[in-house]
C-alpha cells in the first residue's frame, strides 16, 4: 500500500533552478502551512491564500559530511534539499520523513558525497543501481540522484511488502543478502544503518 498523501508541495520555478545554480554557501527557506482542509503545504514561498495558516518556517543551509567525520546521526537537520526530498517522496508514495532519514544517514545532505565503494550523491547510489534507473550522467546532481534513489526505495518497499527495515537492509547490503539470511543480514554496518535511519525517521515524522 502506498503512503497516503496528506501533503501538498509547492515548488516554484525559481526554487527548482536554485538547486542547479545555488552556491554551497547559499541559504533557503521552507514554509509549512495548514490548509483549510487540514492538509499540509510545504513550500519555499510565502502565501497569503485565504484560510492558510503558517504552522512554522525555518531557514535552511547546506550541510556537508566533512569527509570521514560522523555525518550528524544524532539529530534532525534542516537541509536545503527538504523541498526536493518531500516532493520526490510523495511522487512515489513514500513518507517524506522516511526518505529524509535515508538521505541524512547516507550522505548527511552532501550532494557531492562519494564513498570508498563508489556510492554517489545524496542517496549514495552505486553506479550499477543508478544505471538501472537510467541515471548515467549528472549522477551527483541532487534532482536526478534523489529521483533514482527514491525509485529504488519504492521498488524495495514493494518487494518487501512495505517493511521499512527489510527495505533499508536491502538498500544498504543488497537484496541478495536479505534473501540469503531471510531478514536483516548479520552485518554490523547494516544493522546499525537500519537503527540509525529508523531513529531519525521517528524524529523527522514530528517535523514533516
Amino acid at each position: 500500500m502506498a503512503f497516503k498523501q496528506t501533503y501538498h508541495l509547492l515548488v516554484t520555478t525559481s526554487f527548482v533552478l536554485l538547486f542547479a545554480l545555488v552556491s554551497p554557501a547559499s541559504n533557503a527557506a521552507v514554509y509549512v502551512y495548514i490548509k483549510p482542509d487540514g492538509s499540509t503545504l510545504i513550500t519555499d514561498k510565502r502565501t497569503n491564500r485565504k484560510g492558510y495558516k503558517l504552522k512554522r518556517s525555518y531557514k535552511t543551509k547546506p550541510y556537508r559530511s566533512g569527509g570521514n567525520k560522523s555525518p550528524y546521526f544524532a539529530k534532525p537537520i534542516r537541509s536545503q534539499y527538504d523541498a526536493l526530498i518531500v516532493n520526490t517522496a510523495l511522487k512515489y508514495g513514500l513518507e517524506p520523513a522516511f526518505i529524509k532519514a535515508v538521505v541524512h544517514v547516507e550522505s548527511a545532505f552532501d550532494h557531492m558525497a562519494l564513498s570508498k565503494a563508489g556510492a554517489m550523491g545524496l542517496m549514495q547510489l552505486m553506479p550499477a543501481t543508478a544505471a538501472s534507473y537510467q541515471l548515467t550522467k549528472n549522477t551527483f546532481k541532487p534532482e536526478p540522484n534523489v529521483e533514482a534513489g527514491v525509485q529504488h526505495m519504492r521498488d524495495l518497499m514493494d518487494r518487501y511488502n512495505n517493511d521499512m527495515r527489510l527495505s533499508l537492509a536491502a538498500y544498504n547490503a543488497g537484496s541478495g543478502a536479505v534473501s540469503k539470511y531471510n531478514g536483516i543480514p548479520p552485518y554490523k554496518e547494516t544493522q546499525n544503518y537500519v537503527v540509525k535511519v529508523m531513529k531519525l525517521y521517528r524524529l523527522y515524522k514530528k517535523q514533516i
